[in-house]
């Protein structure tokens, strides 16, 4: 063989090998895009839900191979407890060897309380008191969708000063464990008794005591609840009215004056049906809690007294 045809030789085999490396690169070329995968999910990749209310709704995926569904193909690991806060995850994995896949795709789900509590203090909202007034703090209960009972957890914070005129604030806060807050606040104006009229009520003395400018201005005997069933305490005036019908489980009275200082069942009221007042009656043939009082003491009352005034009744 002539060096012209060794060098033909060499050209010939250089030719088949890159023939053959050419075909087997398309070959291999359309395997691999015969061999595609598709794998996707379907709604939000984060999902965000309300502890104890909203329900984790499974939203899917897609995962194809050569435009063919594999859903089946798939497995799911959810972790996800929509009753309790938390960060959870949910997995997808598709894993198919003979095409050597193996992919993994993250729903993140949030379970969240986003609710406040609810604080409720026993009282009402603006509280009027005189120098030297003795002062309970209201009570006050915490409750929380998620935590439950917190009452405990309550922060109080006061600067009332029973000693000086003012006007003060309770203020109350509370944070669940998602760290929600509620503020609610009440206030307290301290005055001296001289400045202002004030109704006293005594049981004890069956008296009830009527001043303005510190000053006695009328005195009337009463007849209050039988078996103590008149509320002490401290109250106010909240409402007047003329020509009123009371009515409770078994009875129902007409009177003329009605000055309420709790609620709409407790109240200064004339009795038309009493021929006596003061003394022990209050004992045998008491009321029902409202305080009697004789037709033109109570009148006079009426027409003195503002929706405001405070009223004291006490043992």
């Amino acid at each position: 063989m002539t060096k012209e045809d060794k060098q033909i030789f060499i050209i010939k085999v250089i030719i088949g090998i890159l023939s053959v490396i050419t075909v087997s690169l398309i070959i291999c070329q359309f395997t691999i895009e015969k061999n595609t995968t598709e794998f996707s999910l379907k709604g939000d990749e984060k999902v965000v839900l309300e502890v104890g209310v909203d329900e984790y709704v499974e939203e899917g995926f897609t995962a194809k191979s050569n435009g063919k569904l594999i859903n089946d193909k798939v497995t799911i690991k959810n972790n996800v407890n929509t009753k309790k806060v938390g960060n959870y995850v949910v997995l997808y994995n598709l894993k198919i060897n003979y095409l050597n896949v193996d992919k993994t795709l993250v729903r993140k789900v949030y379970v969240k309380d986003t609710k406040k509590p609810d604080l409720t203090i026993n009282s009402d909202r603006e509280i009027n008191l005189y120098l030297g007034d003795e002062f309970e703090y209201p009570t006050y209960a915490a409750l929380d969708d998620y935590d439950g009972d917190i009452t405990n957890k309550v922060k109080v914070k006061s600067n009332i000063d029973l000693t000086k005129e003012g006007t003060y604030e309770i203020n109350y806060i509370v944070n669940d464990s998602s760290n929600n807050e509620v503020t609610d606040k009440i206030v307290v104006n301290i005055q001296e008794k001289r400045k202002n009229p004030y109704i006293s009520v005594s049981i004890s003395n069956q008296t009830l005591y009527y001043y303005e400018y510190g000053e006695l201005v009328l005195t009337s005997p009463v007849v209050t609840g039988i078996n103590n069933g008149t509320p002490t305490g401290t109250f106010r005036v909240l409402n007047k009215a003329r020509s009123v019908t009371l009515k409770g489980e078994d009875y129902e009275s007409f009177v003329n004056y009605w000055i309420a200082f709790k609620g709409s069942s407790y109240g200064l009221h004339d009795a038309s049906w009493r021929s006596s007042f003061g003394g022990n009656i209050y004992k045998y043939n008491g009321s029902h809690g409202c305080v009697n009082m004789p037709y033109y003491k109570v009148q006079q009352l009426y027409n003195m007294v503002e929706i405001g005034t405070p009223v004291y009744i006490s043992y």
